[in-house]
């Protein structure tokens, strides 16, 4: 994928993306597939991992990507609030259910894998006790382990969380399937399947000729799985569905 600098970006109309460069951060993915799939054109900036990223700091006051930034408008950075720019400003089939209540069980669904103390959230901490663990008390910390408030007495409730996530999500999957739906909110495509398929590649990455990952990278996402007791293979038969018949493939970042 083809990014343009900070620099560059703030002197660009129409919408700026902010993704991380290099590595397929799952909220930069799943923000890339929502603009995508609602036919939504934008311009790839380039965040680094782990990285101050002065330059993003100073034009939009956050570090982490994604970040949308469309005309002149307040940077978007919450899983909501991108949805809500790809669906005001794209075509084609909403990613939000018609119905009412079906709409308020997909905002929570998603918010419980992508949103703060969500899945995600929760698995990025496992992964940073993983590699205290294995580098001693006394090596050096990233800083991203204090912005994401990482405390090893919360350890055990960050995995509790994860695995009563996963046998929900494996366990309404296999409701949707009885009555006769492959996907995770009524009966068609939705935010909650194109963020669940992106943030299983913390669980089980695609192989690598569909997801290129850096070895470091697939090798921190391992710690996911080996962190709990095990997981139902049906959250990645859902996975590999949407990905073949909805995403791209090899991802591109």
């Amino acid at each position: 994928m083809e990014y343009i600098s900070v620099e560059e970006a703030r002197t660009r109309p129409g919408l700026r993306l902010v993704l991380t460069r290099g590595v397929p951060g799952p909220w930069s993915e799943a923000a890339k597939a929502i603009f995508r799939l609602r036919n939504v054109d934008y311009v790839p900036v380039a965040q680094i991992a782990g990285d101050p990223n002065a330059e993003l700091v100073e034009w939009t006051r956050h570090r982490n990507a994604p970040i949308a930034l469309y005309e002149n408008e307040a940077p978007r950075v919450r899983w909501l609030e991108l949805l809500d720019l790809a669906e005001r400003l794209g075509s084609g089939p909403s990613l939000l259910p018609e119905s009412r209540d079906e709409r308020m069980f997909m905002v929570g669904l998603v918010n419980e894998i992508a949103g703060e103390r969500g899945m995600g959230w929760n698995a990025r901490l496992l992964m940073f006790h993983a590699s205290i663990l294995a580098q001693g008390e006394t090596a050096p910390r990233n800083p991203m382990y204090a912005e994401y408030q990482y405390d090893p007495a919360l350890i055990e409730v960050s995995t509790e969380r994860v695995v009563e996530f996963l046998d929900f999500l494996a366990a309404h999957i296999k409701q949707q399937r009885g009555r006769g739906s492959h996907f995770l909110v009524g009966d068609q495509l939705t935010a909650a399947d194109v963020y669940w398929a992106c943030f299983s590649n913390m669980l089980q990455t695609l192989p690598p000729e569909q997801c290129p990952a850096p070895k470091g990278l697939r090798d921190i996402w391992g710690v996911l799985a080996k962190s709990i007791p095990g997981y139902d293979p049906v959250l990645i038969q859902h996975r590999d569905r949407i990905f073949a018949d909805h995403l791209v493939l090899p991802m591109e970042f």
